[in-house]
């Protein structure tokens, strides 16, 4: 027998958990099933300063508080619990596990997330965990006074970056414009950083390697000029790429790019399924991925069938 909710939210990072936050609250019958544990790509920022409230807290530690308010109001996480398939109609959401089990709904919020976009350069895959990594903070105490490669500009480069610099001989980081994307603060940090040197409109082409990575080949955009450098490590923060195959198959619009089109109230297409946080595109933080999750409760809990 099918397993009846108010709400089922899939996906536990902080959009997911604010959902659930919200739903425990206003009464809902709710379930947050995700596919590993708790607190989605937060869970690797080594340090995040741009979350109101806490003037510099770790991914983990956040992610850890956000659970835990969630579920002492109400709500139940159901973790290493991954969904398989999605069936959608206007009157019945259906989400069924990998385990078969099938839990329905009236709605269901759509917060799974995204995963690590890959550049795909020759090595990059052949060297991943020899070498390559695109978790600095799970992977970095293992370059400790070595000499590693950041390939990326926005906020989660320079982050790494700047927590790379703190263990490691010396960090490039290779930035494929004459300007970081990301927010100036960690710009200006960066640049008072001695063992950091910022390679301008320069893009990877090719990680070097034996049995692990020894270097990188190397390309200025402007001059065209090619070159290779050893190194120990390539680190890689290049944006995400949403976690949303699921979703078209079960009839929920996508993007170009792959993220859940939605409205002003987190809508999709569909009735009764909403979409928040990094699964419907940029910018990709976790104050906008909270933020979203509140609206979608809200409106659902405004718009929904009283019985």
């Amino acid at each position: 027998m099918a397993e009846k909710r108010d709400l089922i939210i899939v996906g536990c990072g902080p959009a997911g958990m604010t959902a659930g936050l919200y739903a425990a609250r206003m009464g809902l019958n709710a379930v947050i099933l995700e596919t590993g544990i708790c607190g989605g790509q937060m869970m690797n920022a080594w340090e995040i300063e741009n979350y109101p409230g806490f003037e510099k807290i770790s991914g983990g530690d956040l992610a850890m508080k956000m659970k835990a308010q969630a579920e002492n109001a109400g709500i139940e996480i159901r973790e290493l619990t991954p969904v398989e398939e999605f069936k959608f109609s206007d009157s019945l959401k259906v989400v069924i596990t990998a385990k078969r089990e099938e839990i329905h709904a009236p709605a269901v919020i759509l917060a799974m997330g995204a995963t690590y976009a890959k550049l795909g350069v020759p090595g990059e895959t052949e060297y991943h965990g020899r070498g390559t990594s695109y978790c600095a903070t799970c992977d970095g105490p293992l370059f400790r006074g070595k000499s590693v490669f950041m390939i990326g500009g926005g906020n989660t480069a320079a982050m790494d970056a700047l927590f790379l610099s703190n263990i490691v001989e010396k960090v490039y980081l290779v930035h494929r414009r004459d300007k970081l994307r990301a927010e100036q603060a960690y710009a200006d940090r960066l640049t008072k950083l001695s063992n950091v040197e910022i390679l301008w409109d320069t893009i990877l082409l090719e990680v070097l390697g034996d049995d692990g990575v020894t270097g990188v080949k190397l390309r200025n955009k402007k001059t065209e000029k090619e070159w290779t450098m050893n190194t120990d490590g390539v680190f890689i923060a290049v944006g995400s790429t949403p976690n949303s195959s699921l979703c078209e198959p079960a009839g929920v619009k996508l993007d170009d790019k792959g993220n859940i089109i939605v409205n002003s109230h987190q809508q999709t297409n569909i009735s009764g399924v909403y979409a928040v946080g990094d699964i419907t595109g940029e910018p990709r933080q976790i104050v906008k991925a909270c933020g979203e999750a509140v609206k979608a409760v809200t409106h659902w809990l405004t718009v929904r069938p009283i019985e």
